[in-house]
């Protein structure tokens, strides 16, 4: 399958670039910290949860800027992105190759941050409230919400370059932080950047036994929009690549 070939291609370009370090020590790092900041912290349960769910809410941003602009600038550095506007026939194959690549890594680095929290967290701080699978299920939902980002950011690499995307990565993780704040309320349904925090917080709300009825409108508001968002800027980022020939000037 072309596809696979492909993934695989993609694969070992990365092997031994700073894009496979990052997505494996970013998460050992931040799972670590948080988890020696917890281990005398006086929080409650709840509040370290929060902390932790809303601080990798805005963190995320930032590392999707700069992970996008890495395999991005990996193509301008090999031929003026020639390679992959040539690997196949259908050159939208080759962007969804390298698409799916990002979101695999990232699905794994959060996989991984949320693996060493939770068994950090249930086996050595004893705060057992929640089992794994809350966890696995909170970074599912993280990776979901930030999908949209990443089709976003690929799309700014490619177009404009790494500083325009680490640039808009700090801007939004700026937007992130805002809209968790009571700023955020009424809106953070129609906005990407609001999805990833509010959706986690709200599955730990429900799993903590709070009644989510007053916030069932928004939540559903932003299911459908986050869902439809996503699709939407995948289709368009497909119609656009087919377009594309290259990055005319260097960013």
């Amino acid at each position: 399958m072309v596809m696979l070939r492909l993934l695989r291609a993609e694969f070992v370009k990365v092997k031994r670039t700073p894009f496979l370090l990052t997505h494996f020590l970013v998460p050992i790092i931040i799972s670590g910290l948080f988890l020696a900041y917890y281990s005398y912290s006086p929080w409650n349960f709840d509040w370290k949860i929060s902390g932790y769910f809303q601080a990798l809410s805005c963190g995320f941003p930032i590392i999707i800027g700069l992970v996008c602009a890495m395999a991005a600038e990996q193509e301008a550095k090999a031929g003026q992105f020639q390679e992959m506007l040539t690997a196949t026939k259908t050159k939208i194959v080759a962007y969804l190759s390298k698409l799916l690549l990002l979101l695999l890594f990232s699905f794994g680095a959060i996989l991984l941050s949320f693996g060493i929290f939770s068994v950090g967290f249930i086996e050595l701080l004893h705060e057992d409230t929640f089992g794994y699978q809350f966890y696995f299920i909170a970074g599912c939902i993280l990776f979901v919400s930030f999908a949209f980002l990443y089709i976003l950011h690929f799309f700014v690499s490619l177009q404009f370059g790494k500083g325009a995307s680490i640039g808009l990565g700090i801007v939004g993780s700026l937007l992130v932080a805002l809209l968790l704040t009571g700023l955020g309320d009424g809106i953070w349904s129609f906005l990407p950047y609001g999805w990833g925090g509010h959706f986690v917080s709200l599955w730990a709300m429900r799993a903590s036994g709070l009644d989510l009825s007053t916030v069932g409108i928004g939540l559903q508001k932003g299911i459908i929009a986050s869902v439809c968002g996503t699709l939407l800027a995948l289709v368009l980022s497909c119609l656009w690549f087919w377009r594309w020939e290259g990055r005319k000037t260097e960013g």
